[in-house]
């Protein structure tokens, strides 16, 4: 006897039809807990399936999506919910193109978003949700989508933690994680939060500071380092979801909301007791107007530090060739940096304090090696001439190899 399937088509707000279920309603309560602020709602069937069609599997969930064109199994409930997640994120973002989404973790703190963007293993998801316990409301943990007057919209997803939690966290942390478990497996969980733990979809708020994450285990306490401003830029054009922009394009959309922000850097070791820390040190209101100072003029900054990119290429340090700056199709300036795009449709390249000297200088005249030496040693007083030298070799082996100089007739 042959059976009927059970297919149910479902809509989100801002998005309309989205996900279509078939013989798989029992995975419906697992994703409304993932996302409590952005709920599924039953539609008119579609006579065309929607993008994301999830079956029930003999070993767990089918699931098929744009990014899944070949489809993909998936053996648990929670782990077939991220993957939907995952899926009406791009949709949305997708479909409203007037918006940024940036992988990164948000939290309101005195009434100001503080944004701390993806970095590899720093522990975003784990020092929002340690924010959550602090008592700040949580605007997502992986994504929060950007409009054009600098403020961060929730999604109204709830923070998901790797399971099982590393014992080293504070015991405070782990009794919160335990009281507010939702739907989890053995490999994630997410987290139960309250209306006023965590914003519903569409939630808006300003933005107030970027922070970039750095867990060190040795510490004895938090550390919040002020940063130029272009360090905040260039992590947010890393972890940007427009894929099919221009970094042109990018920049010119990332360079106002910097251009106000103050960023840090968090040096922490444990999550919680730097969420309960930070929160206390970002209640000062004063707080957000501190600015990182420029580079003490006497002192030589490292002309390679935060250059044009990772190349390890250098140019002979007896090189006697002449180099001239290349006209920049776009020079975008922040602070004490300049970040340049050599040809139309070309990428992003970051000039620090001294390699931006450098650049001007090379716009003005052609210089070798040697002369530009002479001139930063007679600048910083004290800089070591060899060292210099060394620094302007690999500056200028970087620029060439990104096509920002060229050689004139000596």
């Amino acid at each position: 006897m042959m059976t009927t399937s059970v297919v149910v088509d479902y809509a989100l707000e801002n998005l309309g039809p989205c996900l279509r279920l078939v013989d798989a309603q029992h995975l419906l309560p697992v994703i409304h807990r993932a996302m409590p602020g952005w709920r599924l709602i039953p539609c008119e069937p579609q006579q065309q399936a929607p993008d994301i069609c999830v079956w029930r599997h003999p070993d767990g969930f089918w699931q098929e999506a744009p990014a899944l064109p070949d489809g993909m199994l998936l053996d648990t409930p929670v782990g077939t919910a991220c993957s939907v997640i995952a899926d009406v994120t791009g949709a949305y973002l997708h479909g409203h193109p007037q918006l940024i989404g940036i992988h990164c973790g948000a939290v309101e703190i005195n009434n100001q978003l503080v944004i701390f963007p993806d970095s590899h293993r720093a522990g975003k998801s784990t020092l929002t949700a340690a924010f959550a316990a602090a008592g700040c409301r949580v605007f997502g943990d992986d994504v929060l989508a950007l409009n054009s007057s600098g403020e961060g919209i929730a999604l109204g997803v709830a923070p998901r933690l790797r399971l099982p939690l590393p014992e080293t966290l504070a015991p405070e942390f782990h009794q919160f994680v335990a009281n507010h478990l939702g739907p989890h497996d053995d490999r994630y969980g997410y987290l139960a939060l309250s209306d006023q733990q965590q914003a519903q979809h569409g939630s808006k708020s300003p933005l107030g500071g970027v922070l970039l994450i750095d867990r060190d285990t040795t510490l004895t306490a938090p550390q919040l380092v002020p940063l130029q401003p272009g360090d905040g830029l260039w992590q947010l054009l890393q972890q940007n979801f427009a894929e099919h922009e221009s970094d042109q394009t990018l920049i010119e959309r990332f360079l106002p909301l910097l251009q106000r922000l103050p960023c840090f850097l968090l040096r922490y070791r444990d999550a919680y007791e730097a969420a309960q820390w930070l929160t206390a040190q970002w209640a000062d209101t004063s707080l957000p107007a501190k600015r990182m100072h420029p580079a003490d003029s006497e002192e030589l900054t490292s002309a390679t530090s935060t250059a044009v990119g990772n190349q390890q290429v250098a140019l002979e340090e007896n090189d006697k060739r002449c180099w001239q700056a290349c006209k920049a199709a776009y020079e975008f300036p922040l602070g004490d940096e300049l970040f340049v795009i050599a040809k139309e449709g070309g990428a992003i390249h970051r000039l620090n304090v001294t390699s931006r000297a450098v650049w001007a200088l090379l716009e003005h005249e052609a210089l070798s090696i040697d002369e530009i030496t002479d001139t930063l040693v007679a600048f910083f007083a004290g800089a070591n001439r060899e060292s210099v030298e060394r620094d302007i070799s690999h500056l200028l082996g970087q620029l060439v190899h990104a096509g920002l100089v060229q050689t004139v007739p000596g």
